[in-house]
């Protein structure tokens, strides 16, 4: 019983999925799924206050339909215009150890918009631990859901 109960815990340890690729790789996806960041089934692409952001936001719609998320955090906006931002996005990174920065420049319904994406590297690999907008100065770390 025990070495089985070793065998699941070690096979748990490493089925988690990694995304060791390039930090801008991590970010790309979110643009290839525009809105994915609110799915649950990507939550573990997510680490620190971006990841307590988001389950405190998925707690407030369990508890009583409160919507703590009005916009995509990716096209840092209501709507947006998928084909524009693809033909348009570019990602700019720097990486400064176990921290990484990727910038996204894109159009959106032709308004030029900059969106911060920060990383942080573990085990499990690139995780988005913070998103800002540089265009419409709002940060996921500051914001709260109740």
């Amino acid at each position: 019983m025990r070495m089985s109960v070793a065998l699941l815990a070690l096979f748990t340890a490493f089925s988690a999925p990694a995304y060791a690729g390039a930090p801008s790789d991590a970010v790309r996806f979110f643009y290839d799924n525009l809105g994915a960041e609110f799915d649950l089934q990507h939550r573990d692409r997510f680490a620190g206050p971006a990841l307590g952001f988001l389950n405190a936001a998925d707690a407030a719609w369990v508890r009583d339909e409160t919507n703590c998320i009005e916009f995509g955090f990716a096209a840092d906006a209501q709507d947006f215009d998928a084909a524009e931002i693809a033909k348009t996005l570019e990602l700019d990174e720097t990486v400064d150890g176990e921290v990484a920065t990727v910038a996204a420049h894109f159009d959106n319904f032709g308004q030029p918009t900059e969106v911060q994406w920060t990383l942080s590297h573990n085990a499990a690999g690139w995780q988005v631990s913070d998103i800002a907008s540089r265009t419409n100065d709002w940060r996921v770390s500051a914001m709260s859901c109740q």
